[in-house]
């Protein structure tokens, strides 16, 4: 499987780098097109596991808290500062309606809760990575070090993983995931995100041991986002969210790392930054 992976990352990662690059009104096509594959394989994996959640439901919470996000820094008018959490009272209160009407009491906490929670995780997140992107000065650095770190740890994990690992990280959950893949990412990723926070010069404004805090941490977060990607997909009884990336799986499988990191990433640089 690794030529295909090869191939499917030749194609894929350019494409990136590039709408990166250009930021703006590029980058958030790109990112919600990624966020709509998503949440379509969440769906399917989700009715097929006998959940019976509403599409209509999980793209319209997965529209709403991307875009509400991305909005509410604008602060466009007084009430901006409000605006995610304004709508996701509204999303929550549109889920208890639907279910009121339907007059079907029987799981329909588990419709909520299924239908809400994990289109909204993975909205956040998509949503965050344009926040970074759009940090002045900084972010397209930033968001370049983030996807370059994470493609290294999971590379590493990978790689090392398949050679040397035996010992299973969490069997159950991702029987590939090993102690030594989780070892290499941290290693390589602290190794990575040092020498491309000295390439982009962003080291000065971060600071040496926030790098180093940093550059330990992401790897682990990815690393824990991708475990939580794998719990929603044996929950469902998949192995890959869909076929979509030749070698990589679906949207959610090439995007899953970034679940828990960007998020994280985001709001710590914010706090440097504002030092």
């Amino acid at each position: 499987m690794l030529l295909p992976r090869v191939i499917t990352a030749l194609l894929g990662i350019p494409i990136i780098l590039l709408a990166v690059y250009y930021g703006s009104g590029l980058f958030l096509v790109l990112l919600f097109i990624i966020l709509l594959y998503m949440l379509k394989e969440f769906v399917h994996m989700s009715n097929t596991a006998g959940y019976e959640i509403s599409w209509v439901l999980v793209f319209i919470t997965g529209f709403v808290v991307f875009f509400s996000v991305i909005f509410e820094p604008l602060q466009f008018n007084k009430y901006a500062l409000y605006l995610t959490s304004i709508n996701i009272t509204l999303i929550f209160f549109l889920f208890f309606l639907i279910e009121i009407i339907k007059q079907k009491p029987l799981g329909a906490i588990g419709r909520i809760s299924v239908g809400f929670g994990v289109p909204f995780l993975l909205s956040w997140s998509m949503a965050h990575l344009y926040l970074l992107r759009d940090i002045r000065t900084y972010g397209m650095k930033l968001t370049y070090i983030l996807f370059l770190t994470i493609w290294i740890t999971d590379n590493a994990a990978y790689i090392f993983g398949t050679l040397f690992g035996k010992r299973k990280l969490a069997s159950v959950v991702s029987p590939k995931k090993t102690v030594v893949g989780l070892i290499a990412s941290i290693i390589f990723g602290l190794l990575g995100f040092i020498f491309l926070c000295r390439i982009f010069r962003v080291d000065n404004i971060l600071g040496y041991n926030n790098i180093i805090f940093i550059g330990i941490l992401l790897p682990i977060l990815s690393t824990i986002s991708d475990l939580a990607e794998s719990l929603i997909k044996r929950d469902c009884g998949f192995k890959d969210s869909d076929n979509l990336l030749i070698g990589h799986g679906g949207m959610m499988d090439r995007f899953d790392s970034f679940i828990f990191t960007t998020p994280v990433f985001y709001y710590f640089v914010q706090v440097l930054l504002r030092k």
